[in-house]
């Protein structure tokens, strides 16, 4: 199966769990307060699971020089679409502009990226997009969180290094490095914890759509302004520096992928947990993934043929 038809697959995948939680919105089986409930869940519980598990594998060194140098490229990608952001995206209320920043500096690197790394690369492929996913998670937890509260505050330091992902975060590396074992029946419990987190993120995510009016936001010009920096302005930028990065092919085209995704999940479920306009960034976060069943095949390419 080529990349195209895997990314199809996958956001066909996507929009129909979602439409299961615009359908349970609809019909009221899901609240407002119950979508908030269930983002938390996510957050809080299952992304962790996520996290520490994706480091339960056998050590070696090779692979943890690749995790290092996939972490590393991942948090110079999301510095450099962090400055593309700041840089461009300008006028708009100022509760907008915070949603459309977060939205083209965090791409949606696990669903879109973990099958598709692992059906190009295998088990090492899921590794780097997970090392990937560790920086952006990082970030999130830190800059995303502040953004979304509306600046940096001091107290708040604390409770971000308290973020339950950034503890499973510098739990599983500590397990990883120091090959420290973990119980298998805590392990599976983990995963199978952790399983969910696709089906609820865009189970959040549906909530959030069915609030919002898709035709609207298609009719805005500042709309196609925030596609275009996040599915191809921001890629192309990290893609054409990769192509100058001394390090081996599938780390390089791993990055790419990761930097190519569309808007994250997590946004809509960052708006609703801080009480931001969820229907904006629900608008932004559907129409990024409907679009990326072209762009991300076409950034691709483009990385194929420049590495």
């Amino acid at each position: 199966m080529n990349i195209a038809s895997i990314v199809f697959r996958q956001i066909l995948m996507m929009f129909l769990m979602m439409g299961i939680g615009a359908f349970c919105y609809k019909i009221k089986f899901i609240s407002k307060e119950g979508s908030t409930t269930l983002s938390d869940v996510a957050l809080f519980v299952v992304l962790p699971c996520v996290v520490f598990t994706s480091f339960q594998i056998q050590y070696r060194p090779k692979i943890l020089y690749g995790i290092i140098i996939s972490f590393v490229l991942g948090f110079a990608a999301h510095l450099i679409a962090m400055g593309a952001a700041y840089l461009l995206v300008k006028g708009g209320t100022k509760e907008h502009r915070i949603i459309e920043r977060f939205h083209i500096i965090y791409p949606n690197c696990g669903f879109m990226g973990v099958p598709i790394a692992q059906a190009m690369f295998g088990e090492k492929g899921v590794i780097y997009i997970t090392a990937f996913m560790c920086a952006q998670n990082f970030l999130i937890w830190s800059h995303g969180v502040s953004s979304m509260q509306g600046g940096f505050k001091k107290e708040s330091l604390l409770s971000i290094l308290k973020a339950p992902v950034i503890i499973a975060l510098f739990l599983g590396m500590l397990c990883f490095i120091l090959k420290i074992p973990v119980p298998e029946v805590l392990v599976d419990t983990m995963k199978t914890v952790g399983n969910m987190n696709t089906p609820l993120a865009m189970l959040v995510s549906g909530t959030a759509v069915a609030q919002t009016k898709i035709q609207k936001a298609l009719l805005r010009p500042r709309t196609y302004w925030m596609l275009f920096l996040r599915l191809l302005a921001v890629p192309v930028i990290v893609i054409c520096l990769l192509a100058f990065v001394p390090v081996s092919e599938e780390i390089r085209l791993i990055t790419a992928l990761g930097i190519s995704a569309p808007t994250a999940a997590i946004s809509t479920m960052f708006a609703v947990k801080y009480q931001k306009d969820v229907g904006y960034a629900a608008e932004l976060f559907a129409i990024s993934t409907i679009s990326a069943i072209a762009a991300m095949p076409l950034m691709m390419s483009l990385a194929e043929l420049l590495f």
